[in-house]
């Protein structure tokens, strides 16, 4: 089984480097362009059929895989499993902004976000048992060759890269993610249960 795992488009928010989570915000003119661009390199690069496209539900990871989905004819379905990490109280504030208001708050975050969230928000590792149990329904369920694309945003993908790639989600951090509307392509080896990054 193959994955094309791409992160959305840039959003306003994002430009102005906002913690951006379930705040429903738009793509920009900059994150359509990048879709759009990344939408014809697909068409022209991927020579297996691609049998579904899944998608975070939030507008800026619907709109880029209706880009994506306009190129090959396919409708994607959107998942509330592939959801950004909830920032709660912190969403779409800047580090600054929070740094100001509940200092002590976000140094707790920061300090352990695998067990600590932003008020109101979720942990890290509340964040991959929702990736993970729906990744592991798509494993089971998906033909075994077949090709999905996966939209995303920078949290999960980042899981998905130390869990699934790596086989440890202690390197969350130490992962290099991916650029808002870029791609990687993953191959599923059902002897390790891990994927590798094929290009």
């Amino acid at each position: 089984m193959r994955i094309i795992i791409v992160r959305h488009g840039e959003t306003n928010e994002n430009a102005a480097r906002r913690y951006l989570g379930h705040y429903d915000a738009a793509l920009n003119q900059q994150g359509r362009k990048q879709l759009k661009d990344l939408s014809e390199i697909l068409r022209r690069t991927e020579t297996q059929p691609i049998s579904a496209i899944y998608t975070s539900d939030l507008i800026r990871a619907v709109e880029s895989a209706q880009l994506i989905g306009n190129e090959f004819q396919l409708i994607p379905l959107p998942i509330i499993a592939l959801r950004e990490l909830h920032f709660g109280e912190f969403d779409c504030k800047t580090y600054e902004e929070i740094r100001q208001k509940d200092q002590e708050r976000l140094e707790r975050w920061i300090r352990n976000p695998y067990l600590v969230g932003p008020p109101n928000g979720e942990t890290l590792l509340q964040l991959g048992e929702r990736v993970d149990d729906w990744l592991e329904t798509i494993l089971n369920t998906e033909k075994p060759a077949g090709t999905i694309v996966i939209v995303s945003h920078g949290g999960p993908i980042r899981w998905f890269l130390s869990k699934w790639v790596k086989g440890d989600s202690n390197e969350f951090w130490n992962v290099e993610g991916l650029g808002h509307g870029k791609a990687m392509v993953m191959e599923w080896h059902d002897q390790t249960k891990l994927f590798t990054i094929s290009n």
